[in-house]
């Protein structure tokens, strides 16, 4: 309420964007998401897995904050939310998609499931009091991301305990025969990808149908191009969300293994990890078959905090019209599976074998092409600015001596100087008031009432 009183929203969006933009950098939005791929691959598997199920959830639950109190049902806020969410879906997906490091990919995926809840984010606030849907599909895929990726990032550790590496080239087939971990990996993949009856497919069909009812009220005011291009980019990404983790479950599960690599152990993954995974990836299943009973439920109890109005009537989830979405998705990631990842992501080897390849051009990364000239930039400038400030008081007294003291002419001593032949006889009349107390006392006199004056006047 405070905030709605405020008659000058400038200011208000001054001190929004400050406050998003922190936020926005924990939780890897774009532009502030280059740290994300790096750290979480070079991170423990354990460490990972919290990073990306809970302290990720922590500058979402900031923006979140800004988002429904600060700026409750703003337009122009949720345009701002929804522009950033869609850049980060997109881009995320398609660095996922060129991955061939299987916790860079992960990592990248993270980013764009990310951008799927800052999505359902910006619509809260353009739908206003309409928003049940995209508070629904918030808060859901929320909790969805949490168990997918402490799935997945749980089984990236144990592969690279058993192999000691995570490229996919080296790690290739050393799922098969695994079925319990195959399983779950399963679980997790097809429900990030949004598949019918996991509760991925849940979260993201209530994602699209709040995009789908704003389209609507657009429509009914004669302009929704922008938005239908919003619905598209939100397809294509969930097609890219298929295609890459399709290639990943091929490349662990179903290719055949490299002639070398580390031998393995008769027992990859003890009884505990085992009975987490099972228990996460059961809960998948459960959730997206019993949806009205359990992510209902899950989702009415974040209503109040959000701002949300319980919904007006029972969402059909496998109605034709909800099913289209999904099933549009699942051709784009065929399409690409096929059409990118097996004919332009892969190549033969000198041995006539299929290997995964790096494609992505070593130049496209912001961290190298803006953020670390800018912060160069910004070291310089600090530097010389630092450098000035220290020299102006130097520069001060310097002046002020050149303005106010005449320099005493070189002394000479009659009969002693052999560079002088002759002396003139005329007395030199020598001002004495730069050399008494009372001048001193003028100056300082001066600086104090300067002093003062700009006190005053600020």
């Amino acid at each position: 309420s405070a905030c709605a009183s405020v008659e000058d929203r400038r200011l208000l969006y001054a001190a929004g964007g400050c406050i998003l933009f922190g936020f926005a950098a924990k939780a890897g939005m774009f532009p502030l998401h280059f740290w994300m791929p790096r750290s979480y691959t070079a991170a423990p598997a354990p460490a990972t897995a919290i990073l990306s199920a809970v302290l990720s959830k922590a500058g979402i639950f900031g923006v979140l904050i800004v988002s429904c109190d600060v700026f409750y049902r703003d337009a122009d806020w949720g345009m701002l939310i929804l522009i950033l969410g869609v850049v980060t879906m997109l881009l995320g997906a398609i660095l996922g998609l060129f991955s061939v490091n299987l916790k860079r990919t992960l990592a990248c995926s993270s980013m764009s499931q990310i951008g799927f809840i800052l999505v359902g984010v910006g619509m809260q606030g353009l739908l206003g009091a309409q928003n049940q849907l995209a508070v629904y599909g918030t808060v859901l895929h929320m909790i969805n991301h949490s168990l997918i990726k402490l799935i997945l990032f749980i089984i990236a550790g144990v592969i690279f305990t058993q192999t000691g590496s995570l490229e996919l080239n080296e790690i290739r087939g050393w799922g098969r025969g695994k079925p319990l971990l195959m399983f779950c990996f399963l679980m997790a993949a097809v429900g990030v990808g949004g598949i019918p009856l996991w509760s991925g497919y849940i979260s993201k069909t209530l994602l699209h149908e709040s995009i789908v009812e704003y389209i609507e009220v657009l429509a009914a005011q004669g302009g929704a191009g922008f938005m239908r291009t919003v619905e598209w980019l939100f397809l294509i990404a969930g097609g890219m969300t298929l295609a890459y983790m399709t290639k990943l479950f091929v490349a662990v599960f179903i290719e055949k293994k490299p002639e070398a690599g580390k031998p393995e152990k008769n027992v990859y993954m003890d009884k505990p990890t085992s009975a987490v995974l099972t228990v996460c990836g059961l809960t998948l299943l459960l959730f997206g078959l019993l949806a009205h009973d359990t992510m209902d439920k899950i989702a009415e109890i974040s209503l109040s905090f959000l701002g949300g109005e319980e919904l007006e009537h029972t969402v059909r989830y496998f109605s034709w019209a909800n099913l289209q979405g999904a099933l549009l998705s699942l051709i784009i990631g065929t399409v690409l599976y096929f059409g990118v990842v097996r004919l332009l992501l892969m190549k033969k080897d000198a041995h006539g074998v299929r290997v995964y390849v790096d494609r992505w051009p070593s130049w496209a990364d912001l961290e190298k092409l803006v953020y670390r000239p800018l912060l160069q930039g910004l070291a310089f400038v600090g530097a010389f600015c630092s450098r000035t400030v220290a020299s102006l008081a130097d520069w001060i007294i310097e002046l002020v001596n050149r303005l106010f003291y005449k320099k005493a002419p070189q002394t000479v001593e009659p009969k002693t100087n052999e560079q002088f032949g002759a002396y003139s006889d005329k007395p030199v009349r020598r001002g004495i008031v730069g050399e008494t107390l009372a001048y001193e006392l003028l100056l300082y006199g001066i600086g104090v009432v300067a002093t003062l004056l700009y006190l005053l006047l600020q």
